[in-house]
């Protein structure tokens, strides 16, 4: 071996030298170059997907011309998890990542937004799909400002849809009814809050409770309307990680999409209520902003759809975003009962608290949005 190699990982990345290769030539533009050197090292992403094996960082020097060289690469392991994720129509079936890359349908996104270069794709006889890729170096959304930047480029990236400049590709594997399949799910492995109901002691849990029961109810004929918007490319999986602001020439900002684990064909406005709703349930986006950058992230993408030249009817584009903003609630709602089950157990926990102070503004916020998409749902009728 006439190079070094660390291996910080269990993966047997020594066994995949010729693959390295392969990724190197591509990023070197088939230059001819000698390898220095190659580690490997776990990124250790905190929230991984459930068919997610781990996501790693292989780097090192090549030799270019006499001149040692950077490399980077990420590697992605996906896995089968279980029989529903087998499934074409899951939100999360577990190929949909390797067969965006293997289809190409990546290099065929609105410029307004970029993703990562796939530069293999390998199958292993355990059962894995080794997704070997470009690493992009690039910063996280904080601001609202940055926030609102990432909404408009994801408006004119829908954009593009509606006013026919790019075509929805219709590959099986694309899921058709996402908010379904992963409301569906939410109920599915969220905790049994049937366990709390005799446990409600204010008349605030009382509401939140009877509010929670209704829009379960209605929760089917609501996800069919979403079949009557206009339908866009979504990502669907907006998290703070999943989205790298990069700085080009003259201080341009580039939007890179990560992970498209989630690609679906969705509503107008389903994507940015997604952009708004995890991050909000994630923490990102503090709680005394929340009204703030709902009100931003919505205007920014509406001109994003505006600035594509699309002039359809902008209720479409609100009910999308209530909806995909409301049905959070679904594994909001859950948590909430869950954890106050908790609190009542130990009451001088002081992160219990904080946590479902931070819970009850969330559901606040999803229950104004029902509302107005109950609204939103009887003026598109008529």
């Amino acid at each position: 071996m006439h190079f070094s190699l660390e291996n910080n990982t269990e993966i047997p990345i020594e066994n995949k030298v010729d693959q390295i290769h392969t990724c190197i030539q591509k990023i070197f533009r088939n230059a001819a170059v000698k390898l220095v050197s190659i580690t490997c090292d776990d990124i250790g992403y905190k929230q991984p997907n459930f068919t997610t094996f781990g996501i790693f960082r292989l780097h090192g020097y090549v030799k270019l011309h006499d001149e040692c060289k950077p490399w980077c690469v990420v590697l992605k392991i996906i896995k089968p998890e279980s029989a529903e994720k087998d499934n074409v129509a899951h939100h999360n079936y577990w190929r949909r990542e390797a067969l965006v890359f293997e289809t190409g349908v990546l290099k065929e996104l609105p410029n307004s937004i970029s993703a990562t270069e796939s530069y293999l794709v390998e199958e292993q006889q355990d059962g894995t799909i080794w997704l070997w890729m470009e690493y992009v170096k690039g910063e996280y959304a904080n601001t609202v400002e940055e926030f609102s930047y990432i909404a408009r480029q994801l408006g004119r990236f829908n954009g593009a849809y509606l006013k026919g400049i790019n075509t929805v590709p219709d590959h099986q594997w694309i899921c058709k009814n996402w908010l379904k399949s992963w409301t569906t799910s939410c109920r599915l492995y969220a905790p049994n809050i049937e366990a709390y109901a005799s446990r409600i002691s204010t008349d605030n849990e009382q509401r939140i409770w009877t509010w929670n029961q209704e829009l379960l109810e209605n929760i089917d004929s609501s996800l069919e309307t979403l079949k009557q918007l206009p339908h866009v490319l979504a990502h669907q999986d907006l998290s703070q990680m999943n989205m790298l602001l990069v700085k080009k020439e003259l201080s341009e900002l580039q939007l890179v999409l990560i992970d498209w684990q989630f690609m679906s064909s969705s509503g107008v406005g389903e994507d940015v209520g997604k952009l708004f709703g995890v991050n909000m349930s994630l923490g990102i986006i503090p709680p005394d902003q929340y009204s703030r950058f709902q009100t931003s992230l919505y205007i920014a993408y509406l001109e994003g759809l505006r600035d594509m030249g699309w002039a359809g009817n902008e209720d479409l584009v609100r009910y999308g975003f209530c909806l995909s903003i409301a049905l959070r609630s679904v594994w909001e709602v859950p948590q909430f009962f869950y954890l106050l089950a908790q609190a009542e157990d130990e009451p001088n926990n002081h992160e219990f608290k904080e946590r479902l102070k931070r819970l009850d503004t969330i559901i606040t916020g999803q229950k104004q949005m029902a509302l107005e998409a109950d609204s939103l749902r009887l003026k598109l009728k008529s």
